[in-house]
Parts: C-alpha cells; structure tokens; sequence
C-alpha cells in the first residue's frame, strides 16, 4: 500500500512540479494587486497627512472661536444677578406693591374726602343763593 502511495507521487511529481511555479506566480501577481505599491502607499499616506493638517487647524481654529465666545459670555455674566440678589430684588419688589396699594387706596380715600367736601360746598352754595333769593 505505502509502494502504491509512493509510486503515484513518482508519477504525479512532475506535473505538480512545473504547474507549482505558474500557481506561486499566479498567487503572487493576485497578491500584488491586492495590496499598494510603495508609491501609491506614500501618495496616500501624503494626502492623509494633509488632510490631518487642514483638519487640525480647523479643530484649532474653532478652539480659539469657542475660548472667545466663552470668555464673552464669561464678562457677560459677571454682571448677572446671583440668587441672592434676586431674593432681595422680589422683596422690594414686594414691599414697593405693598406701598403702591397703600397708596392707592390712600388716593381712593382722597378722592372720597374731595368728593364730600364738594357736596358740601355745592349745598352749601346752593343754601346761600337761596338765602339771597330770599332777602
């Protein structure tokens, strides 16, 4: 059996030995097209290169852009009113209401005094122009 095996390799040897060199150079032309060349590698990695620079200075610029648009609104807020200053901002709020009511009902009450105090006159006009009508 081992005779068999080792007299069909005699036989198929030499076949397999002059296809091998036309599969090994298949193989490699099919590997070599797969894969870049030096030259086209380098172009590559080139314009990846640049297109990092553009991208970093876009990143950068836009940095700067955002630091100054935060430091605007940083100076912008400094003047805000904290909570504290709201608090004590709605209790005069409060209290100016308070004394606009006050006020207010104080000037209704005027106008009622002002309001009496022209009936009376008016009755009290009339009564004399009667008298004189009189006499």
């Amino acid at each position: 059996m081992s005779s068999d095996i080792v007299a069909a390799l005699r036989d198929w040897i030499w076949i397999v030995g002059a296809i091998s060199p036309f599969m090994v150079g298949g193989a490699l032309l099919y590997l070599r097209s797969q894969f870049p060349t030096k030259a086209e590698h380098a172009e590559t990695a080139a314009g990846l290169r640049a297109s990092m620079a553009d991208l970093a200075h876009q990143v950068e610029q836009r940095r700067t852009d955002h630091e100054g648009r935060i430091n605007r609104l940083e100076i912008a807020s400094e003047g805000l009113p904290d909570r504290t200053d709201l608090d004590e901002l709605g209790r005069r709020l409060a209290s100016v209401e308070r004394a606009t009511g006050v006020t207010a009902e104080a000037v209704r009450g005027t106008e009622r005094l002002l309001a009496r105090v022209d009936h009376t006159l008016n009755l009290l006009l009339q009564n004399k122009l009667t008298e004189e009508r009189r006499s």
